[in-house]
């Protein structure tokens, strides 16, 4: 290639060890040829470096090089934009395999983590970040817990997570409405592919009931307008709340709590996990007082939000298989959880086999495996004995 004048100086021109230390940096993550472009770009001055960083808390921070243009040229553009995208790719690939031995603890212990407390939960709650298959959760008991805390931070790490009340806040509701001819989603459709983040719902309306069903078994919805049948899809993974009847529990009889459950067993049986939640005891009070008082404030950081969401992103592409040598393991969980089943405030069923291989593909997927492995199994099995039972 022949070098005009000005090229050839600034080609004599050694660069500095800041751009030596980028370039072979980039080197294992470029081709020969584009390792050569941005070598001869960056001695002709055409292209600068800066470092970007990952910007999280959650694992050790880290850098990686990036191009810049120097001068306005489409094709050099689009030359730094791929090279830049391959590295901060490979950049955050390498972080993914570091976080992925610790991320369900981590990213469980971001979700409010100023709630004391409640760690299953919080587990659970996190796990649905890592569910393709519908994993749907209800935190049910007195108010004032923190419930709805934990809806609001599951919805800063989600990558695609909307919030709204059982009552429906908006015209739309859960489902959908009709304004002419026009439908308005409502927040289960607004959440397809996504997390329906619902707070109080057992103050659910009886025309979204059906529809919320639907979405839960079938992941979409469907409407009848004017002899037209349509269908819209909502496949949501749930994490709702809900109070019981007259607000808060009373008594420890497992018949009578059944009593103030503000839903039937078509809706509660549809749970994979079923949290029971209520008020702390005075000791169990003094203890939490405690620990609020020796620890600070925590705000959870843009940059672990951001990292959080990229991390969830990549592990949902994954596949995870599951084997059936793991069949005799879930007969005799489902049997003894079948043999104390008058301890537990919802029957199980076939819905809770379900729900077992999918929270321990969950867990597997959560570090990144491609298969279920005998942990991820009993963890979920542990994590389903956890909400079943009572406190």
């Amino acid at each position: 290639m022949v070098l005009r004048l000005i090229d050839l100086a600034k080609w004599l021109f050694p660069l500095g060890p800041r751009k030596r230390r980028f370039l072979k940096e980039m080197r294992a993550h470029l081709t020969k040829e584009e390792y050569a472009d941005a070598h001869y770009l960056a001695r002709l001055r055409r292209v600068g470096f800066h470092e970007q960083r990952l910007g999280t808390t959650v694992i050790a921070d880290r850098g990686w090089p990036q191009l810049s243009s120097a001068v306005d040229d489409e094709k050099l553009v689009t030359f730094v934009t791929a090279v830049n995208r391959k590295i901060e790719d490979a950049a955050k690939l390498a972080a993914f395999r570091e976080f992925k031995t610790v991320a369900l603890e981590k990213v469980a212990a971001l979700v409010a983590p100023n709630i004391v407390g409640m760690d299953a939960a919080k587990r659970a709650a996190a796990l649905q970040l890592f569910a393709q298959e519908p994993v749907h959760v209800l935190l049910l008991g007195d108010p004032g817990t923190g419930k709805t805390e934990i809806l609001h931070g599951l919805e800063r790490l989600a990558p695609h997570a909307v919030f709204g009340l059982g009552s429906g806040a908006s015209k739309a509701g859960l489902t959908g409405v009709y304004d002419g001819n026009a439908f308005k989603p409502g927040l289960l459709v607004e959440a397809d592919d996504g997390l329906a983040l619902i707070d109080e719902l057992n103050l659910l309306k009886k025309e979204d009931r059906a529809g919320l069903y639907s979405a839960m078994e079938k992941g979409f919805i469907t409407y009848d307008k004017k002899g037209k049948h349509e269908r819209h899809d909502a496949r949501v993974r749930i994490l709702a709340t809900a109070n019981p009847k007259g607000d808060r529990f009373v008594g420890r009889d497992v018949k009578f709590l059944k009593t103030q459950l503000p839903f039937d067993d078509a809706l509660l049986s549809r749970f994979h996990l079923l949290f029971f939640i209520r008020k702390p005891s005075k000791k169990e009070l003094e203890v939490i007082t405690r620990k609020i008082v020796r620890q600070a404030v925590v705000e959870l950081e843009d940059g672990d939000s951001r990292f959080v969401k990229e991390y969830a992103l990549h592990a949902e592409k994954l596949i995870v298989q599951f084997a059936d040598t793991y069949e005799a393991m879930i007969v005799d969980f489902i049997e003894n959880l079948k043999r104390e089943e008058r301890n537990y405030l919802v029957e199980v069923g076939p819905r809770t086999v379900i729900g077992v291989i999918r929270i321990a593909k969950a867990f597997a997927r959560a570090r990144l495996a491609r298969n279920v492995s005998a942990d991820d199994l009993e963890s979920a099995m542990k994590l389903i004995k956890d909400a079943l039972t009572i406190g």
